[in-house]
């Protein structure tokens, strides 16, 4: 499963509430802190079945430095690791460290040592950044020991649409419906041609 990392404090509320209606299954990445509340400035996790940069033809949209997260694992899962990284206590202050910001996780990123790649990348197969082609992505993955690469891909093949349940369940009944009213003006035709008067034939002889 694939989920874009929003972050609502750069792109703003009008394009988070957007992405809300387009892509129902969200969290906000502080959920369960006492940070929660401050959701309209808070960073978010969408579940995408779509390209969430197709938005931007629409006026008033930002998806400035976001990212896009692979995982495999529940979503709960994603949410516990980020959050891990996001709190750190340094000379008994608390911090925080904007992994879901594309520019700060990238500059760090390459910089990390083998055990804090590992942990990442045991969360997440891969992450997506936008590249300077806006057709494109960089999918960045763990290449070996302490090293990172980025492959430049397209986003229509990393993004293609996913339709969800429901509306695979609309379309089967919609075209269940199709079928029986095809099904019922047959049936209407061939009653009226029954109740036709029938008429007498002549024959020459």
């Amino acid at each position: 499963m694939k989920y874009l990392c929003y972050d609502s404090a750069i792109n703003g509320e009008y394009t988070l509430i957007q992405l809300m209606h387009r892509y129902p299954k969200h969290i906000n990445l502080f959920s369960g802190t006492d940070d929660e509340r401050i959701w309209d400035a808070a960073p978010w996790l969408f579940e995408l079945n779509s390209n969430p940069y197709e938005l931007r033809g629409q006026s008033m949209i930002q998806v400035e430095h976001c990212i896009i997260f692979e995982t495999t694992e529940p979503v709960k899962n994603a949410l516990e690791y980020l959050q891990s990284k996001i709190y750190i206590t340094e000379n008994r202050q608390d911090k925080y460290f904007r992994i879901w910001d594309a520019r700060v996780l990238l500059k760090h990123i390459q910089f990390w040592n083998q055990d804090e790649l590992n942990d990442f990348f045991s969360v997440f197969n891969n992450c997506y950044i936008e590249n300077e082609d806006p057709d494109s992505l960089n999918k960045w993955q763990w290449k070996r020991g302490n090293q990172v690469e980025a492959i430049k891909i397209s986003k229509v093949k990393t993004l293609p649409l996913i339709k969800t349940e429901e509306e695979l369940d609309r379309e089967l009944e919609e075209g269940n419906k199709k079928e029986v009213k095809s099904e019922e003006v047959e049936k209407k035709s061939i009653e009226e041609d029954e109740q036709k008067p029938k008429h007498r034939k002549f024959f020459m002889d």
